[in-house]
């Protein structure tokens, strides 16, 4: 009641400082006033943006590698009409981005007026390795058109955003506190755009889904979001966390230049002095040569931190989640049907005669770095393993692509997936939904090849500047029609399927340890239990 209260006064006060001028609108923050615009969305409704918000002092100079700073008032009214700059990255040898770059966009289908109802949040954290990407990119259209207030953010890449010295110096997951930081901005000021702090979603894709589990893991994050979903993304998956890291801080240092001692503040110390672009140039420069030759190494991501306050994560993700020591939120988590075929796609990693003949003849040590094993002759063995059970005797040759993609698909992103929604199910108290996305339409981001790949179902998801126009009522709209309704009537009630209609013919059973029920996301919806049971169950045997 207190609560409701609180609200209904803020609105009141918000009233008063909601004005717009044309196409220009201004809300006033507790920060200072903002002024964005009104604009069509891709079917026309009219929805309010606000661009490039601040949310975090630009993490430069003294504040590189870093926790974020909460973002100071400003006088005035700040234009929020375009995306600030992206995390500083390089996409294809090209660099871009400023380090200058904690931004968030906010776009809201209505401003508060009168006695407007808060509508309910959805915070969408952008994939990309945690190396690239940024939250601007992600046109949130549909989401808006369905009524709620979405949110995009941008974080930290790269050793920018996750470098660790495993101390206190530099105890990482910048890029996490980034998120962090966003998500209380958010609970102190999306009121003012008509936003339900009393109702946070966050959800995200491939990094992006692995970040939001890192959240549900992450005391920091607790009581500022209330469900969450994970698309093609877990802490579990091999990609998502580092060991190690203070030898890579060392190693990226010397790989600069750095001759001084494997000492903490002195690493620090130089890499605070070196030019941002050649920071993030070379990461694979800080693996050890054991690790180089991996089939998917991500250098600079999450990890555990030493105790202290404001620690993001101090413990393993396997061990947080069999403890049941995390955000017991509403959860939907699942992947695609064939999440690597980036892998043998055209100019794909795997994808020529002679890139899948050193796959047969290095597979144990392109394997095995991604073996959730605890030491080198483990992962080694767990390597030979896995080609006995995908391969048995045979060569790897280009016409074995189907079994080499269902092979990294659960190595990368099925194994990990599954098992936290097993041990989550052990603990949680709220529901868990498990979703297997099979659908082949005309968003495939691979056209001709078998299978959904990754990112399949954030094609339908999200308005990317044309080209996505689908036929109304073909199979293409409809599954954009059933994802964006299960995904706002999650953020709305916590069930993606409280009632079941032409577009959503069937009820999502939750999962849970006895039925182990999954949605089976095709051109038709369906309920079924033990996904890839055969498949699974052969690497949960091998990995802890």
């Amino acid at each position: 009641m207190k609560s409701s209260l609180r609200h209904c006064l803020l609105i009141i006060f918000i009233i008063q400082y909601c004005t717009a001028q044309g196409n220009y609108v201004t809300v006033q923050t507790s920060l200072g006033s903002l002024r964005g615009q009104a604009e069509h969305s891709v079917s026309g409704q009219t929805m309010y943006t606000f661009k490039g918000v601040p949310y975090a002092e630009p993490p430069v100079g003294t504040l590189r590698f870093q926790p974020p700073v909460a973002k100071t008032s400003w006088n005035g009214v700040r234009d929020a009409l375009s995306g600030g700059s992206m995390c500083v990255q390089v996409n294809s040898g090209t660099f871009g981005g400023q380090e200058d770059c904690l931004f968030l966009n906010v776009y809201t289908p209505e401003l508060p007026a009168g006695t407007t109802t808060l509508r309910p949040v959805m915070v969408f954290i952008h994939g990309g390795g945690f190396i690239n990407g940024e939250g601007i990119t992600y046109g949130p259209d549909y989401f808006v058109e369905a009524g709620v207030v979405a949110v995009t953010i941008n974080y930290r890449l790269g050793p920018l955003g996750f470098l660790s010295t495993e101390d206190l110096v530099v105890p990482g997951n910048m890029g996490m506190k980034d998120q962090v930081q966003a998500l209380r901005w958010i609970q102190q000021n999306i009121a003012a755009f008509g936003g339900d702090p009393n109702s946070v979603t966050i959800f995200g894709q491939s990094a992006g889904g692995a970040s939001v589990h890192y959240l549900v893991l992450s005391p920091l994050a607790k009581g500022l979001f209330h469900k969450a979903i994970a698309e093609s993304g877990a802490a579990l998956n091999p990609w998502a966390f580092a060991r190690n890291t203070r030898d890579r801080a060392y190693r990226l240092a010397q790989s600069l230049g750095y001759s001084g001692a494997n000492n903490s503040a002195e690493i620090v110390q130089f890499l605070s002095t070196v030019d941002a672009y050649q920071l993030v140039a070379n990461p694979y420069a800080a693996l050890p040569m054991e690790d180089i030759m991996g089939i998917f190494q991500m250098v600079f991501v999450p990890s555990v931190e030493p105790q202290h306050d404001g620690a993001f994560l101090t413990g393993e993700p396997t061990q947080l989640l069999s403890q049941g020591v995390y955000n017991d939120v509403p959860y939907i988590t699942g992947g695609t049907s064939a999440e690597c075929l980036f892998y043998v796609a055209p100019s794909g990693g795997l994808s020529t005669a002679e890139q899948i003949a050193q796959l047969d003849q290095n597979f144990e040590s392109m394997i095995g770095p991604d073996l959730r094993l605890p030491t080198a002759e483990q992962r080694t063995q767990g390597a030979r393993e896995v080609r006995s059970f995908y391969y048995g005797d045979a060569t790897i040759t280009l016409q074995q692509n189907s079994t080499t993609v269902a092979c990294t698909s659960s190595l990368l992103f099925g194994e990990g997936i599954d098992v936290v929604v097993q041990r989550m199910a052990q603990h949680s108290t709220q529901p868990i939904y498990y979703y297997y996305f099979s659908y082949v339409g005309p968003l495939t981001a691979y056209p001709g090849l078998e299978g959904a790949g990754h990112g399949n179902e954030v094609n339908y998801m999200f308005h990317w500047g044309g080209g996505e126009n689908l036929q109304p009522g073909s199979e293409g709209a409809i599954t954009r029609s059933r994802l964006i309704q299960m995904w706002t009537n999650f953020a709305r009630y916590g069930n993606p399927t409280p009632t079941v209609d032409s577009v959503i013919t069937q009820y999502w059973t939750p999962y849970t340890t006895g039925g182990k029920a999954y949605l089976h996301f095709d051109v038709n919806l369906s309920i079924e239990s033990n996904l890839k049971q055969y498949e699974f169950d052969f690497w949960h045997n091998l990995l802890p």
